[in-house]
């Protein structure tokens, strides 16, 4: 496997490769290197790679450009080329667009299959991620190289040299289908649904000991421009009765990001709103369960239509009903299970709306969240049946 960024921290990677080592694969993971890592050990079976290809900003903005200009990371193709052979690997599972290019490169030469597992709709990611970027250097140096039109292409031709391309949502693989004209049997959804054990973390029961007695909305995650956050922490100007509803905010984004946050809460004079920053995933089922409500505010738009976030699944888990955007695939799930409410994504005036619905309606909070849960633990939402779907492809190869 090919991941452009470290490891441990990819919940996504953990349960793929828990999933085939189960039925006796052996698995590589060529990753980012961050200071003080090895370069070479076994993580929970793992036998994983490490290199040098940047530890900071600056450094991994050097090598998207690298990268961009052919579609190829030299750094990570060297080291594959090493790897294949020294393992005898025949087949290539690589995490997103990116670096599908530096494994295309030699398929034919190390007589490869090779997997293009998309996390997201990479060029529309693009757009969205450098929506809040302000440095002049920065955006142009996007402009010029991380073109989204040009990426666009890209992903076509990359799909169409992979053997199986992986999509996480219905909708992505519509979108992939209908653009670049694939068979339908091209791509394969394995969506980003929870392991059961998620639900067996130890509670911590302090980790709202500040808030006590108040209707808690929590948002757990990472932060951007395309995560609506901003959107919530608007729509709490609006809500009933603000000294009892508060959102909590858990997670971090970059400073350019949190800073327009904090601005809104100033500029709104909010006293309801609160950052608990960075906190481990092990506490995110404590965050989860203890709160009245969990909300996924995304905005609508190319990138977060054609994906959808782990934390959709962790929350039904936790049997607390589901504030969601209008984004097509947190609507659908969360309307076909009714495990939560819809508002219309980037309408802060109708996400107020729906948390003081939930806030006026116990009986409505614990039919909704009553229905996740049965969804996830007792239907098929979850990643002990997902898994299934991962293991058919690879019994193909």
């Amino acid at each position: 496997m090919l991941l452009n960024a470290p490891y441990p921290a990819d919940i996504r990677i953990k349960k793929e490769t828990g999933a085939l080592m189960k039925v006796g694969h052996e698995i590589h993971l060529l990753c980012l290197r961050k200071k003080d890592q090895s370069y070479t050990e076994v993580v929970e079976g793992i036998h994983i790679h490490r290199i040098d290809a940047g530890k900071n900003n600056y450094q991994l903005a050097f090598w998207d450009v690298i990268m961009s200009l052919t579609f190829i990371h030299p750094k990570f193709k060297t080291a594959i080329r090493s790897i294949v052979k020294n393992n005898e690997i025949g087949l290539v599972h690589v995490h997103d667009l990116p670096l599908a290019g530096t494994v295309l490169s030699f398929k034919r030469e190390l007589n490869l299959k090779v997997i293009l597992d998309l996390h997201e709709n990479y060029p529309e990611a693009l757009r969205t991620w450098f929506a809040w970027k302000t440095n002049p250097i920065v955006r142009l140096k996007n402009f010029l190289f991380m073109n989204p039109g040009r990426w666009t292409r890209w992903e076509k031709k990359a799909c169409e040299e992979a053997d199986t391309v992986i999509a996480v949502v219905e909708e992505m693989k519509a979108r992939l289908v209908s653009q670049h004209h694939f068979n339908d049997d091209k791509v394969v959804v394995i969506s980003n649904t929870e392991e059961k054990v998620f639900i067996n973390q130890q509670l911590d029961n302090s980790v709202y000991q500040n808030l006590a007695g108040k209707f808690i909305i929590v948002y757990s995650g990472g932060i951007g421009p395309h995560r609506g956050v901003d959107i919530a922490i608007k729509g709490m100007s609006h809500v009933v009765t603000p000294e009892n509803i508060h959102l909590v905010i858990v997670g971090f984004g970059s400073n350019a990001v949190m800073q327009n946050l904090q601005q809104i809460v100033t500029e709104r004079n909010l006293n309801n709103v609160h950052f608990f920053g960075y906190q481990p995933f092990s506490k995110f089922f404590s965050y989860m369960s203890l709160a009245d409500v969990n909300v996924i505010p995304h905005q609508s738009n190319g990138h977060t239509d054609h994906t959808i976030p782990h934390k959709l699944f962790q929350g039904m888990m936790t049997g607390k009903p589901i504030l969601v955007s209008s984004s097509p695939p947190l609507k659908r799930v969360v309307e076909s299970c009714q495990s939560g409410l819809v508002f219309n994504a980037g309408d802060e005036y109708d996400f107020a709306q729906k948390v003081n619905e939930l806030y006026s309606n116990k009986e409505l909070c614990a039919a909704l969240g009553a229905n996740g849960k049965n969804a996830t633990l007792q239907g098929t939402l979850n990643w002990e049946h997902e898994q299934q779907t991962l293991l058919d492809i690879y019994s193909k190869y």
